[in-house]
């Protein structure tokens, strides 16, 4: 069974899908099975940082029933270790008003993906697609910037996260499932409140199913506030979210990184002595350590 991987950030332009990118390669190049699936509906653009430009099939095959599996639309790169991808979708009226069972789907044939790691591209922001796409995965991983609008970005995606994450533990049964279902929630505090006024015991539930919820932090573009702004981000999370966001890794800033995007190639491949892919050798290498945890911890 593959350990799928979301990477999310608050918004565009953290280099979320570079370090995608950089992050599938060296996976793949250390002998792991890799698939990189593109869900940033209307972005999608991680097909080109490998030179890839016309991919014969994308997402929208699937989710316009083309094809039937995700297995017809998958691509293998032999010059990149044989990594896997699936090109994403471009910005239509059925990827961008995706029903339920049409998520449903999709969701479906991501958990039949024969490989060992799942890396999935959720795209920015906060819609309920991003969101859901995020929460679906055994390990999460954010990308930002330490540009306080960044910060306060990322800040807002994971109280969003959050929030979904802890409605999830409502909604399939029960009173309180159906009381929450009638709100619009901008704070974790508004969905404790309203929980335990409902049902008296129903906050700690909530609080429960974050217990599990500590999504990796990376931080891209990394200069000399980088560190400051990462210990306000945790004292923000800590405080009024109540969970724990473990630092991976940073990226510093590198203009070779530049280079090899003008390139189309990951900086890796481009640079490997570059700082910023010795960076993300290292955030590879973290990772791989946190993907044999997780394994050990399934096999038992």
């Amino acid at each position: 069974m593959a350990i799928t991987i979301s990477i999310g950030s608050g918004k565009g332009g953290t280099g979320k899908s570079m370090v995608i990118a950089n992050l599938g390669l060296l996976l793949a190049k250390a002998g792991r099975r890799v698939c990189v699936a593109d869900l940033d509906l209307g972005g999608a653009d991680i097909h080109i940082l490998y030179g890839f430009f016309e991919p014969e099939t994308t997402l929208t095959d699937f989710l316009t029933r083309k094809v039937e599996s995700l297995a017809e639309i998958t691509h293998t790169l032999d010059s990149f270790g044989g990594l896997q991808i699936i090109a994403g979708s471009g910005n239509t009226l059925q990827t961008a008003n995706m029903t339920f069972q049409e998520k449903q789907r999709l969701l479906r044939g991501l958990s039949s993906i024969d490989t060992d790691i799942l890396l999935i591209d959720v795209g920015a922001g906060t819609s309920f697609h991003a969101l859901d796409f995020f929460m679906f995965s055994d390990i999460q991983i954010c990308v930002t910037n330490p540009e306080p609008t960044a910060i306060m970005d990322f800040y807002n995606f994971l109280q969003l996260a959050t929030i979904r994450k802890a409605l999830s533990s409502f909604l399939s049964t029960g009173e309180v499932g159906k009381a929450l279902k009638e709100h619009r929630f901008e704070t974790l505090a508004e969905v404790f409140a309203l929980a335990e006024d409902i049902q008296p015991g129903a906050k700690e539930h909530a609080q429960q199913a974050l217990t599990s919820f500590n999504p990796l932090l990376i931080t891209n573009m990394a200069g000399v506030n980088a560190k400051i702004n990462q210990l306000k981000l945790r004292k923000l999370v800590s405080k009024y979210l109540s969970i724990y966001i473990p630092d991976l890794g940073d990226i510093p800033l590198d203009n070779t990184v530049k280079e090899a995007m003008r390139a189309y190639l990951p900086v890796c491949e481009y640079s490997p002595k570059a700082p910023a892919s010795q960076a993300l050798v290292a955030i590879s290498a973290k990772l791989e350590k946190v993907i044999d945890l997780f394994n050990k911890k399934r096999q038992r």
